[in-house]
């Protein structure tokens, strides 16, 4: 799929969900969250990592500050089992987008997802719209809203 077609699929499934995405592409990419507030200029805490774990064989979606990593037993332990990172092609199947793009939101089905109080403490976050070089601005009451997300301590 060409990127330009999946940030369409993106920006038309956040429209069904009543967000209006301004997506902004980088050539150089934004795929890690340093590469991605650099891009912007913001700071690497305002990035949303939006990272796919499996959770005995449950796909769900953890919403991480940038500056963060994501702590596996605490993500296990908010879905009452064990969690693993999930591979590229279940981060395919999950959300619909490669890994390293995958949006918050917009995919194929919603998932479980959890969000990092770190993120909520902003004026504006910054998360991926489809594809490795593609993000888009947000506020984090607009970034709960269209995930169903729930707030927990997920950060190592």
């Amino acid at each position: 799929m060409a990127a330009a077609d999946a940030i369409e699929r993106f920006t038309a499934s956040a429209a069904d969900l009543g967000v209006a995405v301004a997506a902004r592409r980088f050539p150089e990419g934004t795929r890690t969250a340093e590469d991605a507030a650099a891009a912007v200029g913001c700071v690497v805490d305002q990035i949303v990592k939006s990272l796919v774990l499996v959770v005995d064989d449950r796909p769900v979606l953890v919403l991480c500050s940038g500056a963060n990593r994501v702590d596996l037993a605490k993500v296990g332990a908010e879905f009452d089992g064990r969690a693993r990172m999930a591979n590229a092609d279940e981060v395919r199947a999950a959300t619909g987008f490669a890994i390293g793009g995958a949006p918050p939101f917009g995919h194929p089905s919603p998932l479980p997802t959890l969000v990092d109080p770190h993120l909520l403490g902003f004026d504006e976050v910054w998360a991926a719209a489809g594809t490795p070089d593609s993000v888009f601005p947000l506020t984090p009451g607009d970034l709960v809203e269209a995930t169903a997300a729930r707030e927990a301590d997920v950060a190592a």
